[in-house]
């Protein structure tokens, strides 16, 4: 809880980042040596080490990292599909399943499927994750992949629509798309925010989450967020530039309280690449500075708008009952043990782990 208020990270994950996994290829390496250049610059002096974070991140460390050392009470993890550079998607099926099955009181999880492969690929794949997670709230996509450079489109009648049949009929919520930040050195067109639209018009009834909301295509973002309402800014790396870039991410909050107001923002940060507990404590203290206020004309955002942002939105979307969540975890491990320690140290549960052995790290 943060000040009373229920926090829902949208989106956590549990990464395998060791050379094994990595393809021995341009993109690949790349995109990897990215991910540990945000971990280190973007929250300097609490990280990990280079050399500790290529390793294969344990969901248990993931769960205690969320939930042991900052005030995030739920959080989302999903099943990545980047088998184009990581061997194991990056974020295993197996660990989705295995959070949404040992806390099913504080994970909801996500499937994954590639619509490179083609339709007929992707419903038989949806299927058998559903049937292994039946709880499952979401579908997790990415616009492209590599070697060879290919990708889709949302707005695809052929491919994205019956994938997105499927997903309704099966009782997914929500559907996450990966946008506006490159998975590296690859063309930007998959990743811009113009294929939203059409599907959000003809899947009322589902939800559409613009991963990364903000970093890029900011105001093709907002739009869509403030015509649809079905459509959500997702702050999966741009809540990170709350310490990273507290400028910036003010006039992203601006403007996206002018289009779209609070009830439309999804609080997330990828964690552990990003640790929550820094950022929660500047969204606590968050306010808009006078000259904000006249430039988007919105008023001063208040708690109960940064309620909905950090947990309220989400847990609405996906019909969780925040005060019946509250309950279910209030006397399980993970509070029982914040209640003997406190809240825990950075990343400490990580390194202790990486100390005991318990990690093979990449040389």
């Amino acid at each position: 809880m943060l000040d009373g208020m229920f926090v829902f990270n949208a989106v956590s994950h549990a990464y395998n980042l060791t050379d094994e996994n990595t393809h021995n290829t341009r993109h690949a390496q790349s995109l990897r040596d990215l991910l540990l250049i945000l971990h280190r610059d973007w929250q300097p002096g609490i990280g990990l080490s280079a050399m500790e974070q290529t390793s294969d991140w344990p969901i248990e460390i993931l769960a205690r990292t969320l939930f042991l050392e900052s005030d995030c009470d739920m959080a989302a993890t999903h099943t990545l599909r980047l088998d184009s550079y990581f061997k194991d998607g990056l974020c295993a099926r197996r660990k989705t399943v295995e959070a949404v099955r040992r806390w099913p009181q504080r994970f909801v999880g996500y499937v994954g499927v590639d619509p490179t492969m083609g339709l007929d690929v992707c419903l038989r794949e949806l299927d058998e994750q559903l049937e292994e997670m039946p709880q499952a709230v979401g579908l997790k996509l990415y616009p492209a992949q590599i070697d060879p450079i290919r990708s889709w489109r949302m707005d695809d009648p052929k491919l994205a629509f019956p994938l997105f049949k499927r997903a309704l009929d099966r009782g997914l919520k929500i559907v996450a798309i990966h946008k506006a930040a490159p998975l590296g050195a690859v063309p930007l067109n998959p990743f811009k925010v113009d294929d939203i639209d059409i599907p959000a018009d003809q899947f009322p009834e589902l939800a559409f989450e613009i991963i990364h909301a903000g970093f890029a295509f900011t105001e093709e973002t907002c739009m869509a967020m403030a015509r649809y309402p079905n459509v959500y800014g997702n702050l999966e790396i741009t809540s990170a530039f709350a310490t990273k870039a507290p400028g910036m991410f003010e006039e992203l909050m601006g403007q996206f309280m002018y289009w779209a107001g609070p009830s439309k923002v999804i609080f997330s940060d990828g964690n552990m690449v990003f640790h929550s507990q820094p950022i929660l404590e500047k969204l606590r203290t968050f306010k808009f500075k006078d000259s904000t206020l006249e430039r988007w004309g919105v008023p001063q955002i208040t708690k109960e708008d940064m309620a909905l942002i950090v947990g309220g939105n989400y847990a609405r979307i996906l019909g969780i009952d925040i005060e019946a969540a509250k309950k279910r975890i209030a006397n399980d491990e993970f509070s029982k043990e914040r209640a003997r320690t406190g809240i825990q140290p950075i990343y400490s549960n990580w390194r202790k782990y990486i100390k005991e052995g318990g990690l093979a790290v990449s040389a």
